[in-house]
């Protein structure tokens, strides 16, 4: 069972998410480049009334940013981008696997 979820891409990306949330928290990332600019979801929604009105005045914590601190929902929703990006692959995997036994047999 421990095998099966250490094979699955989302989990793997949950953890890499939450790497580059501590790397960014602690200050290694101070321009975000890795936060936003490497994730196609959230570079996408950086700069749209959505992110402006309700991402950006969400809870403050502070971080080693050069912006001082940031909101917790960016976090959040860098941590669910990756989610699905990871559940896409597992999707695509299991998509592949099934077609293949198929055709096997």
């Amino acid at each position: 069972m421990m095998k099966k979820v250490f094979r699955s891409f989302t989990v793997w990306f949950l953890l890499a998410s939450l790497l580059i949330i501590y790397n960014h928290y602690r200050g290694r990332d101070p321009f975000g480049i890795i936060l936003f600019q490497l994730n196609p979801i959230l570079n996408n929604l950086l700069n749209t009334d959505f992110a402006n009105n309700y991402i950006k005045t969400g809870p403050k914590i502070a971080s080693g940013s050069l912006q001082g601190d940031i909101s917790i929902l960016w976090y959040a929703c860098h941590f669910i981008s990756f989610a699905l990006y990871g559940l896409v692959l597992d999707s695509i995997r299991f998509g592949i696997n099934k077609y293949s036994t198929r055709v096997v047999k």
